[in-house]
C-alpha cells in the first residue's frame, strides 16, 4: 500500500477524535505522513517510567493499554487507555522523562505521531489545545500543572466578558455626567433629557459624588408637585451611593447591582466615596453592551405576588445559568448568582409568608431571627435545585416570653416556605432536614446544645449524618445569632481534639473510580459500572476532605470549598499543589454536573460517559485522581491509620 493511501487512512481514523477532530484537513494529513504505524503484542512496554521521551505520541488504534504507577507494594494500575486516547505526551515540558509505565492489556495497533509537530499544531486551535491542557495535567502523566499562562481560552466564550473591564469602563466615562449640589433641578433636567443621559451623579467641590439623579427621580418628585422645579436637586437626588474601583469586571459590577439592588454604581478614582468620580455604570449600559444579563431579575423578585411569579423567575434564572455554563463562566461567580438568586427569592417568600399569617391574625415574636440555609446552599454550591435543608435559629428568649406561641408561628413560617419551594422545584428533604421540622427551628441556646452533643459524642450521635449542620448560613435575618453558633461549634472542637480526625477519617467512605474506560466506569476492585455517581465519586470528597480541614484548622470565614482549600493552602504550604489541583477538580466536577442537570431536567446524580462531551471525560479522569492525592494527604495529616470511623 503506498504511503499516502496509509496517511490517509490514519487522517481519516484522527478525525474522530478530540483533538484531531478541531484540525484541519491539512494539518491531520500532514501529522499522519509524518508517523508510524506500529502493531504491539499483549504486556509489551510502550513506554516505562523513568525513561527518556521519544520524538512520538501515540494514538489508540486498536486494543488497551493500562498505564501504572510504582508504590511501596507493586505496580498500581492509574488509567486504562482505549481507541481514540493519546499515551506519552507531555503539555507542558516535552524533556521531563516518562512518570508512568504503560503496558499493553491486548494487541494493540498504536499511531506514532511526531510530538513536536502534533502539539504546534494543536496548540495553533483553541479548543484542541483546552482538551489537551486537562488531557495531559492528570496526575502521574505529566509532573506539574498546565501553566495559567500558557493557557488558550475559547475565542467565542459565551460567558468570557464576565471577566472583562474595558468596554464597559470606557462607557461608563464617556456617558458620565455630573452636577453640583446646588444646581437648580430645571436646568439639571434639561441635561438629563430623554435619551442623552440614563443618570446623573452629583458632586461636592472636590469631585466626589454626594447623590445620584436619574429619570425617575424627576418624574416621581418633581412631577408630582411634590418638590418645585427652581429647588436644590440636593432635594431629590438619592443617597448615599454605592461606589466601585474603576478596574471591576462586568462579573463583579452585576453581582454588586443584584446583592445590593441597585441599578446604578459609581466609578471612583479609589473605589470609596471619598474619591474623585470617574464614571458611571448603569444596568443599561451593561444590557447594551453585553445583551441579555440577569441583573432584572433584581428588581421582578420583590414585585412577585405569588408563588408561581417566584417559580417563574427561578425558572428564568436556570436559563440563564445554563448558558454561563456552557459558556465557561467562572465557577464561583456561577455559584454567587444562584445564592443571590435564592436570597431574593427567600426574602420575597418570607414577605409573602409575613403577609399570609398576618391577614389570618398571628403576630410575628418580638424576637431576633434568621432563616438558615445548610448543606450546599450554606456553602453557596447549590446550582441545581436540590433538596430543601433549612432552618431556624430565633435569639434565646426571656424567662417571661410566650415561647409557645413564637414556636407555632415560626412553625407555620417554616410551612408556609416549604410550600414555596417546592412549587419552586426544590424537593424536599427525605430525612426532614427542615426548617418545619421542629428539631430545627430552635433557639441559639439550643443551636449551641446539638453541636456540643454531636462534637463530644460523634458515634452515639452519628456524626455522618449530622455533617450538613456544620455548613451553615444565614440567608436573611440577624446574621450575628449564626455567627455566634460558628464560635461556639470552633470553640467546642478545640476542646475535643479527637473529633476531626474523626470526621476525616469518615471523609474517606467514598473512594474514587480508578478511570473512565470506554463508555464504563472502572472502580478500585475491577468492577465496571455504566454510571458515574457525580456525588459520591466527585463532589461529597471533595467537599468533606474542604469542611475536614476548615473545622481542624478553625477556618470559620471559609465555607465555599475551593476557599476552604484556598486557606488550608496557606497554613499548610507543604499540601499547597495538592489543594490547587483540588480547586480546580470541584470548578469542574460542579460544572459537569450542572451542565448535565439543567440538560437533563433533573440532579444528575447518575451520569453514564457516553453523556459527556471528551473534554469532560477527561477532567472527570482527573478528578478521580484529585480526590485520590487529597486522601492520601488527610491520611498523613490527621494519622489516621488508627482512627475509629463514626460510620461504623
Amino acid at each position: 500500500m503506498k504511503t499516502s493511501s496509509i496517511s490517509l487512512r490514519v487522517a481519516d481514523f484522527l478525525k474522530s477524535y478530540p483533538p484531531f477532530e478541531y484540525l484541519e484537513e491539512a494539518d491531520l494529513f500532514a501529522l499522519a505522513r509524518g508517523g508510524r504505524v506500529k502493531f504491539h503484542e499483549a504486556d509489551e512496554i510502550v513506554y516505562e517510567k523513568g525513561q527518556a521521551r521519544g520524538r512520538f505520541v501515540w494514538i489508540i488504534q486498536r486494543g488497551t493499554v493500562n498505564i501504572y504507577r510504582e508504590t511501596d507494594t507493586g505496580e498500581e494500575l492509574i488509567d486504562v487507555r482505549a481507541e481514540g486516547d493519546l499515551l506519552g505526551g507531555s503539555w507542558t515540558n516535552r524533556d521531563v522523562p516518562y512518570t508512568a509505565t504503560a503496558r499493553v492489556a491486548q494487541e494493540s495497533i498504536l499511531y506514532a505521531l511526531p510530538s513536536d509537530q502534533f502539539f504546534k499544531r494543536c496548540g495553533a486551535q483553541p479548543q484542541a489545545a483546552a482538551f489537551l491542557k486537562s488531557y495531559f495535567t492528570i496526575k502521574h502523566e505529566s509532573d506539574r500543572p498546565f501553566s495559567e499562562v500558557e493557557a488558550l481560552e475559547l475565542s467565542e466564550n459565551a460567558a468570557n466578558w464576565l471577566t472583562q473591564t474595558s468596554e464597559v469602563g470606557e462607557r461608563a466615562a464617556n456617558r458620565l455626567l455630573v452636577a453640583a449640589p446646588d444646581e437648580r433641578i430645571c436646568d439639571v433636567a434639561k441635561r438629563l433629557a430623554p435619551g442623552l443621559q440614563e443618570a446623573l451623579v452629583v458632586v461636592d467641590a472636590e469631585g466626589c459624588p454626594v447623590g445620584v439623579l436619574t429619570e425617575a427621580d424627576f418624574s416621581s418628585r418633581v412631577a408630582t408637585g411634590e418638590v418645585a422645579i427652581d429647588r436644590p436637586v440636593s432635594e431629590i437626588m438619592a443617597r448615599p451611593v454605592l461606589t466601585i474601583s474603576p478596574n471591576m469586571t462586568v462579573g463583579e459590577i452585576i453581582m454588586t447591582m443584584i446583592r445590593r439592588r441597585k441599578h446604578h454604581l459609581i466609578v471612583t478614582d479609589n473605589g470609596k466615596t471619598d474619591g474623585r468620580v470617574l464614571g458611571i455604570v448603569g444596568d443599561k449600559t451593561i444590557q447594551a453592551v453585553h445583551g441579555t444579563v440577569p441583573i432584572f431579575l433584581s428588581k421582578e423578585f420583590p414585585l412577585a405576588l405569588d408563588i408561581n411569579e417566584l417559580r417563574r423567575l427561578r425558572d428564568r434564572a436556570d436559563e440563564l445559568l445554563l448558558r454561563y455554563i456552557e459558556g465557561e463562566a467562572p465557577i464561583e461567580w456561577l455559584t454567587n448568582f444562584i445564592a443571590q438568586i435564592d436570597r431574593m427569592l427567600t426574602e420575597q417568600a418570607i414577605h409573602l409568608a409575613k403577609q399570609k399569617l398576618a391577614s389570618h391574625g398571628w403576630v410575628e415574636p418580638k424576637l431576633d431571627w434568621a432563616w438558615v440555609a445548610l448543606h450546599s446552599e450554606a456553602r453557596k454550591e447549590r446550582l441545581l435545585r436540590s433538596s430543601q435543608r433549612t432552618g431556624i435559629v430565633y435569639a434565646d428568649p426571656p424567662a417571661d416570653f410566650d415561647l409557645v406561641a413564637a414556636r407555632q408561628w415560626f412553625g407555620m413560617l417554616a410551612n408556609e416556605m416549604g410550600t414555596v419551594f417546592s412549587v419552586c422545584r426544590f424537593p424536599l428533604d427525605f430525612r426532614g432536614r427542615m426548617a418545619s421540622n421542629p428539631a430545627w427551628c430552635l433557639s441559639v441556646q439550643e443551636w449551641k446544645e446539638n453541636f456540643t452533643r454531636w462534637i463530644q459524642e460523634p458515634i452515639e450521635n452519628e456524626i455522618i449524618s449530622r455533617t450538613p449542620f456544620f455548613d451553615l448560613r444565614a440567608v436573611t435575618g440577624n446574621r450575628a445569632l449564626v455567627t455566634e453558633i460558628k464560635s461556639h461549634i470552633r470553640e467546642c472542637i478545640g476542646r475535643n481534639p479527637t473529633f476531626v480526625p474523626l470526621l476525616a477519617n469518615d471523609a474517606m467512605a467514598n473512594l474514587p473510580p480508578v478511570t473512565l474506560f470506554r463508555d464504563s466506569v472502572l472502580d478500585q476492585a475491577g468492577v465496571r459500572w455504566d454510571t458515574i455517581n457525580t456525588k459520591s465519586n466527585a463532589l461529597t470528597p471533595l467537599v468533606d476532605i474542604a469542611r475536614v480541614f476548615a473545622l481542624g484548622l478553625g477556618l470559620e470565614d471559609a465555607s465555599f470549598t475551593p476557599d476552604r482549600y484556598r486557606k488550608a493552602a496557606a497554613l499548610l504550604p507543604q499540601y499547597a499543589e495538592v489543594f490547587a489541583r483540588a480547586v480546580e477538580a470541584f470548578d469542574h466536577a460542579l460544572r459537569l454536573q450542572t451542565r448535565v442537570g439543567l440538560s437533563r431536567g433533573d440532579a444528575a446524580r447518575l451520569v453514564r460517559p457516553d453523556e459527556l462531551t471528551p473534554l469532560e471525560v477527561q477532567r472527570m479522569k482527573r478528578i478521580f485522581h484529585v480526590v485520590a492525592e487529597l486522601m492520601d494527604v488527610a491520611v498523613e495529616h490527621f494519622r489516621l491509620s488508627g482512627a475509629q470511623s463514626a460510620g461504623k
